[in-house]
């Protein structure tokens, strides 16, 4: 079982690209304005209430299976904000983060929730939980329907274009620190490696067959194979996508790893066991505050 991280920050884990890329986004001309712009787009707001009305509410009486699965992950993480939860028809390993402020919402698709273990669905739960607790999910939203925006209107293009390429950089980007949130939620790194081959689309037949060492050596060799030319001919190819490939988020996560910054936070925020009431508590307590019991482990 996963152990809640006292005092978690998000920037301990945020990737340096993601906050390069944010400063950068952030400190275009008159961006302030689009962001309040946004926020009273009646569009945006519509899709919040379209997404009320058109799929399942998830709460601790609908379905408290999965509501404690969500909260469970934002305890780990250290959260005090809660999402509304809901789930979406859809065979996608995937899920998504919508809203702003109150109106926060996680979305699961079906698929995730089908074709994932517990671990697995951990990791996605609480990649999804870490872009709420670094308050990705504003701008976020914004790549999407922005994008939309400019289909919708092509005479728009030349002069939003920029504006939605800096935001789907910056999307990308932002799912490396999420997948670190994951990562942190679940405690497993098995189950991360798992969803990501799942991701890939290993077709269903062979989810247990195929051995993880083989996307670690796939990792890897996709490191050593990009050469400068390369890193271009990426950059482009991936150019209107809001995600980074998975091959590519599995070697940056495995990095991560490597270079022990994972194990590094999870000693520095783990809590200990009360002996008494055997509940989690922060280690610097020197009391319980369960059952006022003083002897630890």
């Amino acid at each position: 079982m996963a152990v809640k991280l006292y005092g978690l920050d998000s920037r301990e884990y945020e990737h340096p690209l993601d906050r390069k890329t944010l400063t950068a986004l952030t400190n275009l001309r008159g961006f302030d304005k689009i962001v309040n712009a946004f926020l009273n787009w009646e569009y945006v707001k519509w899709e919040l209430v379209e997404m009320k009305g058109g799929n399942f509410h998830v709460t601790e009486k609908s379905c408290p299976e999965l509501y404690n699965k969500v909260k469970e992950s934002a305890h780990t993480l250290n959260m005090t904000d809660f999402p509304h939860i809901y789930t979406k028809w859809g065979y996608f390993v995937n899920a998504y983060t919508m809203g702003y402020k109150e109106n926060v919402c996680l979305v699961l698709y079906s698929g995730a929730v089908d074709l994932l273990n517990d671990g697995e669905l951990g990791f996605i739960i609480g990649h999804e939980l870490g872009h709420i607790k670094s308050n990705h999910n504003l701008y976020y939203t914004m790549a999407a329907k922005i994008a939309q925006f400019i289909v919708n209107i092509p005479l728009a293009g030349d002069l939003a274009q920029p504006l939605v390429i800096a935001l789907k950089h910056w999307s990308r980007m932002s799912e490396l620190t999420a997948d670190r949130a994951g990562l942190l939620a679940c405690q497993d790194k098995d189950a991360v490696l798992d969803t990501l081959i799942k991701m890939t689309g290993i077709p269903r037949k062979y989810h247990n067959k195929v051995d993880k060492q083989f996307i670690l050596e796939q990792a890897r060799e996709f490191e050593e194979l990009l050469s400068s030319s390369e890193q271009i001919l990426k950059h482009i190819s991936i150019l209107n996508d809001d995600h980074p490939w998975t091959v590519m988020r599995a070697a940056e996560l495995i990095k991560w790893i490597d270079e022990g910054e994972y194990d590094r936070l999870i000693e520095a925020h783990k809590g200990k066991e009360c002996l008494t009431c055997r509940h989690s508590i922060p280690a610097k307590a020197t009391r319980c505050p369960y059952c006022s019991g003083t002897s630890f482990k």
